[in-house]
């Protein structure tokens, strides 16, 4: 029916003919000019209007990252400020796990780790995940999904969730905002944040150290040095005595000949005086002071160690700074030899791993270099579980290399041999006009 929109599944369009009310007669007309131009100004404005909003939009996405503090390659759900100022910053990232360790292994905190269903060293390794996360000076912005962190510490989700219920028992870990689909304009701060699409935001996170954690948790243990005393070092300087031509020694005025001014511990003549004396008079005082003196055991080595094992042992320190002795490295030299480490094949950084894949295996965590009263003792006996007569890590890489290069010439070679053995164009000329002569042959 005319003038209906029945039948019609767009009835704003109107049809470009219409039908006059007389019956049979079919009028064509076309728009007016006028009417063109008002749908011309109608869709100008249409799209403006259009583009006016997406421009609003795109503003308010930007203040709201701006206004949030946006950062990483994700977007976090954004916190009030008012709500992050009541909970109180953590004291720094070494000294909250360490708050943690305590209060985990506690006999209050064993009961709770049980409570819910972890054991403390698992709760540790999730709560080391968190802190990694998080914000170095405040401890706030852990903003990392849970399978993240789950695949951070190697656990599965569900341990993930145990160890939190722990954190916020102990007051240590508060969630501000839970996790969610991110709304429109959300989706679009995200949009414009990291250039890609996000559809959902992981809770957010602060890690605490509240006034009575960090009152009950024990200071650290700094071990002290005693320096000797000046009454304790004179006897051994008047026992030197003074020289022939009566001038102490110590005394004595410095030469004007070049040479060091103090005493060098690389160098005997430093260890007998602060001046520089003739080579001489300096082996004679030697063998004088040697003949007049008992025989004591020389701690010195007659042969320096080799160049390998010093870089094995400054290496492994470097990746396992807990195991680093109180004194000299020379330590770890000699504790390597004792267990018969091929340093020439293992490296440090090649023990680490070992210990490290060890730990896992066990189900252990790294102790801190805090917890350590004996790093040497602790090397030594997990060095001794460990059988180093196979193939280090450095070893297997070099292995893998070099089968990954007889693969790859081997695969070069077959290239080679197929473009040697492809016909040149003139043989496969010959033969397409030889093949074409035998279809017209069978055709006739």
């Amino acid at each position: 029916m005319a003038g209906m929109s029945q039948g019609s599944a767009y009835p704003e369009y109107t049809p470009t003919h219409s039908i006059s009310s007389t019956v049979g007669v079919s009028r064509i007309g076309t728009r007016s000019p006028v009417l063109q131009s008002t749908e011309v100004d109608e869709w100008q404005a249409a799209v403006d209007g259009a583009l006016a909003r997406v421009a609003r939009i795109e503003a308010a996405a930007r203040q709201l990252n701006e206004r949030t503090d946006q950062r990483g390659r994700s977007w976090s759900l954004p916190v009030e400020p008012k709500e992050q100022a009541r909970v109180p910053v953590w004291t720094s990232r070494r000294e909250w796990l360490r708050q943690f360790r305590h209060h985990t292994t506690t006999p209050a905190g064993k009961a709770l780790c049980a409570r819910n269903l972890i054991r403390p060293d698992k709760a540790y390794v999730v709560a080391q995940a968190h802190a990694h996360f998080a914000e170095s000076h405040t401890g706030r912005g852990v903003c990392a999904a849970k399978s993240t962190i789950a695949a951070r510490a190697k656990v599965s989700e569900s341990s993930v969730n145990r160890a939190r219920r722990v954190l916020i028992a102990l007051g240590m870990g508060i969630e501000h905002v839970r996790g969610r689909n991110l709304r429109t304009l959300e989706f679009l701060a995200a949009e414009a944040h990291h250039g890609g699409q996000q559809h959902r935001a992981a809770s957010t996170w602060s890690l605490s150290s509240p006034r009575t954690v960090v009152a009950t948790t024990p200071p650290r243990k700094v071990a002290k040095t005693r320096l000797p005393r000046a009454s304790e070092r004179a006897p051994r300087r008047r026992a030197r005595g003074p020289l022939k031509d009566g001038i102490n020694r110590v005394n004595r005025p410095h030469s004007g000949r070049p040479g060091p001014i103090g005493a060098d511990t690389l160098s005997s003549v430093g260890f007998l005086s602060s001046e520089v004396l003739p080579l001489g008079r300096t082996h004679q005082r030697v063998h004088a002071r040697t003949e007049s003196t008992p025989k004591k055991r020389s701690t010195s080595r007659s042969t320096p160690r080799p160049l390998a094992l010093q870089r094995t042992a400054a290496e492994l320190v470097t990746h396992a700074p807990a195991l680093r002795p109180p004194g000299h490295i020379g330590a770890i030299c000699d504790l390597l030899c004792d267990v018969k480490i091929d340093t020439t094949r293992w490296t440090g950084r090649d023990i680490a791993l070992a210990l490290s894949r060890d730990t896992a295996d066990r189900g252990w965590i790294w102790p801190t270099k805090s917890s350590l009263s004996s790093p040497l003792g602790y090397l030594r006996r997990r060095l001794d579980g460990i059988d180093w007569s196979g193939e280090s890590p450095s070893e297997q890489r070099k292995s893998a290399d070099l089968a990954r290069k007889r693969e790859q010439q081997l695969l070069e070679n077959s290239h080679v041999h197929r473009t040697k053995m492809a016909a040149d164009p003139d043989h496969r000329a010959k033969i397409l006009a030889s093949i074409r002569a035998h279809l017209s042959k069978l055709q006739r």
